[in-house]
């Protein structure tokens, strides 16, 4: 019995994710991929096709999972709605996943829109903090590139001494906030900004998944979980 399209699709993705892992996307070849994954390489290629698309998907698919992630905590309050905190939590994020480092310290891919994710979605976000008086007054660009500098600069110091992490991230913290943080937010201003926040990282996460997808029309889910729905939804 062949197998549905949605098991096609999603084996794919974790074959060839596991296969990135183990061999670097330049040495990581289709067949392997579709060897893994128990399909033909045609098959593979109907849905992405080409290895590129494929590390796209896979890396989009990535970035999603860890947006998703975050968005829980800053709902649950695990993470607290901060520029210091939030990136404090990404570096950590970037450096348990093998996935993402290399992205993160190469920047996007120079074929994709510079006004794709991470730009766009931090910009958004960025504005809705200061919307609301949590983060001082200055040019969006301006505060977007301290947070790639902090966030690239931690992640290579983090790779390199990972035994001195802990202050790695402290200093990333109270650098960002020292920076740009307002320093007289009072709770209920985080409180009004938050909802504004999490719709934009979950909105994030549906390009993202967009983008990842497959060519060939399926029913695969590749969102990391539903999208919670609105309090006053």
């Amino acid at each position: 019995m062949a197998r549905p399209v949605q098991d096609r699709a999603q084996a794919i993705l974790a074959a060839a994710r596991t296969q990135f892992r183990l061999d670097g996307a330049e040495h990581t070849t289709v067949d392997a991929v579709a060897a893994r994954a128990g399909v033909g390489k045609g098959t593979v290629f109907l849905y992405w096709p080409t290895k590129a698309r494929l590390r796209d998907a896979v890396l989009r698919l990535e970035m999603a999972g860890q947006l998703a992630a975050l968005a829980d905590d800053l709902r649950s309050g695990a993470t607290r709605l901060s520029v210091g905190r939030v990136v404090r939590r990404e570096i950590s994020a970037v450096l348990s996943n093998p996935d993402l480092t290399p992205h993160t310290l190469g920047g996007p891919d120079p074929s994709t829109d510079p006004g794709d994710f991470p730009g766009r979605a931090l910009h958004r976000i960025i504005t809705i903090m200061q919307a609301h008086g949590l983060v001082r007054d200055a040019p969006t660009h301006e505060i977007a590139v301290g947070f790639e500098v902090v966030m690239k600069g931690s992640v290579a110091f983090g790779h390199g001494s990972p035994e001195r992490l802990e202050t790695i991230l402290d200093a990333a913290e109270r650098l960002l906030d020292s920076t740009y943080t307002r320093p007289d937010v009072a709770p209920a201003d985080v409180a009004a900004a938050l909802p504004e926040v999490l719709d934009a990282l979950e909105d994030t996460i549906d390009q993202l998944v967009e983008a990842a997808a497959p060519d060939r029309p399926t029913t695969a889910v590749l969102r990391p979980r539903e999208r919670p729905v609105a309090a006053d939804a």
